[in-house]
């Protein structure tokens, strides 16, 4: 086997470990049993994860930031809140998932078991001038720009998925600009910015 086919092999390799090893850091939600008004869940690799209670009313009402690699149990109890829609929120570095909550009329809480949606953030890798923007789970095109601070742009795509993902490389020239932002804008419309700097 030649050199140049085996370099290939590993390269596909070290590709689908680090995105399977991505998949495996992040955090998953197990919910429970919903006993009166008290929500039961267990949550898996929850390194930096913030877990929040909101509705469009009252906006956040509850919040605690978790930080366990182990699986963790909790209990919300939630029998101050009235009729009404709200939301449990789990959110990494790497993505948000959303859960409804629903308190009827008859003061009976009812919980999603499956997210309203889930957002996968765009993933980083910096190594001296070079940055690559990473996305797993596109399934429609994704706006991307890369600006300074002063507003000059220095490149603007709509960019395809390749079997679900989106891999850029940016070559920053720091004499150029020492900031960066690069601008996301994923399919429906949520928009993720990140600052380079290359002091």
């Amino acid at each position: 086997m030649n050199t140049f086919l085996k370099s290939t092999f590993l390269a596909g390799f070290l590709l689908i470990s680090a995105s399977l090893m991505s998949k495996d850091r992040d955090f998953s939600i197990s919910l429970g049993t919903v006993n009166a008004k008290t929500i039961n869940f267990e949550i898996s690799n929850a390194k930096n994860v913030s877990l929040f209670v909101y509705n469009d009313i009252d906006g956040e009402i509850f919040s605690e930031k978790l930080n366990a690699v182990n699986v963790i149990s909790k209990s919300y109890d939630l029998k101050e809140l009235s009729t009404g829609t709200y939301y449990l929120v789990a959110e990494s570095e790497g993505k948000v998932e959303k859960y409804r909550i629903s308190i009827n009329k008859d003061n009976v809480m009812e919980v999603d078991k499956t997210p309203v949606s889930v957002i996968n953030k765009p993933e980083y890798t910096i190594s001296g001038n070079f940055v690559k923007l990473h996305m797993s789970e596109v399934k429609k095109p994704v706006a991307i720009s890369v600006t300074d601070f002063a507003d000059n742009n220095y490149y603007t795509a709509t960019k395809q998925s390749d079997n679900g993902e989106v891999n850029v490389t940016f070559d920053l020239d720091r004499n150029t600009s020492q900031n960066y932002v690069i601008r996301v804008e994923d399919e429906n419309g949520n928009v993720f910015n990140k600052i380079i700097s290359l002091k």
